[in-house]
């Protein structure tokens, strides 16, 4: 693993460079953007000055520049009207007016530059070029300041980092042992924001997973039981053959449904593999309903001989797999067998809405929980855990519809009351013409 990096300290860097970056520009921007309009109120007040002084005599001017030298905040230089130098506070002194300020003049009071002002007399006999002189930062209290604010920064960066680091020290914790086996480990992130919101996934995640892991192991279970049951039973036959063929009558008459019983099971699990995620393909080719309603039927009568199927058929055409949606309609056939009384009928009707036809199946059974009904077609999940001859099975016939009918286009719905029975409708598009 690549060497670990403090958070907190690269949270720290990242802002105490930010800060640094902001303090620089504050103290050096004003050094260089020296808008030429920020000069306007000076410029108004020299103009001023000038229009005084170009009335003045030239003893009289020296002892008046005499006495605002110090007080002018920068440096100055006089010309007459002839861009003759008369009176400077430095040397060299500032270049006269040029040709665009002269210009500039004729029309306005005063032309300006960045760093320059020049302006003239009403009678144009003088005219004033002045450079402001911008004083220095107060470098001595600056500089506690810009020490303060990193330090304030760092401690906001420390706090900020650490209400940070310590969820996602929590979620790592937590993944670390849940990959290491511990299925019970969870975040459970007590806040309101994007990282409540990651550890409220990962916990809905690793219940999910749980649930799958759970759900394979009650699989091998119920898989090994539902075939240890008819093996037993072709195993005792076979013994019976070998030691009394008269008295193995009796016994042989079952083994075809053991049969049939394990070629189902392993077909069920088979089918839902392949049509396992969003993609799965099927070959569809034309059918009627009419035609895999009557053979769901007829393997109904076959498989439960004295139950009544009550069945109204409506012949419409659509795109199929056929084996697969009687498979669909054989497991919700059966599933209405398993939980209704052996004397309540069982109903199958094939009903048309617009653009899809529903194979509706209904009982008069004990019905599903709104919570069962919630985890109805999760796989290998069942209502009754039991594994009686009447009821086994695995927990898979109504994922398997669901999946088959999704992969036609279409889906399965439950509606169902404690106690009221159950109706399920497998819905598929009517082929397009």
């Amino acid at each position: 693993m690549p060497p670990r990096r403090r958070l907190v300290l690269r949270v720290y860097a990242f802002a105490a460079v930010l800060s640094i970056a902001i303090m620089v520009a504050l103290l050096t921007l004003p050094r260089y953007v020296r808008g030429a309009r920020y000069l306007e109120p000076q410029a108004a007040l020299l103009q001023y000055n000038v229009e005084r002084w170009s009335a003045k005599d030239p003893p009289k001017l020296t002892e008046i520049m005499g006495r605002v030298q110090e007080r002018l905040r920068g440096e100055l230089s006089l010309f007459d009207a002839g861009q003759q130098l008369v009176r400077t506070t430095i040397d060299p002194p500032l270049s006269a007016p040029t040709t665009d300020e002269i210009s500039t003049l004729r029309s306005a009071k005063w032309a300006l530059s960045p760093g320059r002002i020049v302006v003239r007399s009403d009678d144009g006999s003088m005219f004033a070029v002045y450079a402001p002189r911008y004083p220095g930062y107060p470098w001595g209290t600056v500089l506690p300041i810009c020490a303060g604010l990193l330090v304030l920064v760092g401690a906001a960066s420390f706090w900020f980092a650490r209400r940070l680091a310590q969820p996602l020290e929590s979620l790592a914790v937590a993944a670390r042992a849940f990959g290491a086996g511990d299925v019970k480990a969870r975040v459970k992130l007590d806040r309101n924001d994007e990282l409540g919101d990651v550890g409220r996934a990962f916990d809905d995640m690793a219940e999910r997973t749980a649930a799958v892991l759970q759900s394979q192991r009650q699989l091998m279970a119920d898989v090994s039981h539902e075939l240890r049951t008819p093996l037993a039973r072709i195993r005792v036959a076979l013994e019976l053959v070998a030691d009394d063929p008269v008295a193995a009558q009796d016994v042989l008459a079952d083994v075809g449904t053991d049969l049939d019983e394990i070629d189902q099971l392993i077909g069920d699990i088979l089918t839902t593999a392949r049509l396992d995620g969003d993609t799965a393909k099927i070959t569809k080719r034309p059918a009627e309903t009419s035609d895999v309603a009557r053979e769901a039927a007829e393997r109904f009568a076959a498989r439960h001989p004295t139950r009544t199927l009550e069945t109204t058929i409506t012949e419409r055409p659509i795109d199929c797999d056929p084996l697969l949606l009687r498979r669909a309609l054989d497991n919700l056939l059966d599933n209405a067998a398993k939980y209704s009384d052996a004397s309540s009928p069982v109903r199958l009707a094939v009903v048309p809405n617009g653009k899809t036809v529903a194979f509706q199946v209904e009982d008069r059974g004990i019905g599903m929980s709104a919570e069962e009904l919630d985890h109805a077609f999760t796989p290998f999940w069942r209502a009754d855990s039991s594994r009686t001859r009447k009821t086994g099975g695995v927990g898979l016939g109504l994922a398997l519809a669901r999946r088959i009918a999704r992969a036609h286009g279409g889906d399965v719905t439950l509606t169902s009351a404690p106690g009221q029975g159950t109706t399920a409708k497998l819905d598929v598009p009517l082929a397009t013409v």
